[in-house]
């Protein structure tokens, strides 16, 4: 597993399926999966769109993810 995240938990509080959020972001619901799951870890490029989709930031989603902006 690799570092856990809050992507499921964000995204069931906000009602948003993994069908509706993979439409929204144009990541496929198998990697949306993946990632709720830990089995995949996004790239900077699908983190940013995850969270923007969500309305929420990054470092919500991804608590344990220095991003570029922070450095």
């Amino acid at each position: 597993m690799i570092a856990p995240n809050n992507l499921r938990s964000i995204r069931v509080k906000k009602g948003i399926s993994q069908i509706e959020l993979s439409a929204r972001t144009r990541i496929s619901q198998g990697a949306i999966s993946c990632m709720e799951t830990g089995k995949v870890f996004p790239y900077a490029g699908w983190r940013k769109r995850l969270a923007k989709a969500l309305g929420v930031t990054e470092k919500e989603v991804f608590p344990q993810v220095v991003s570029i902006d922070e450095k």
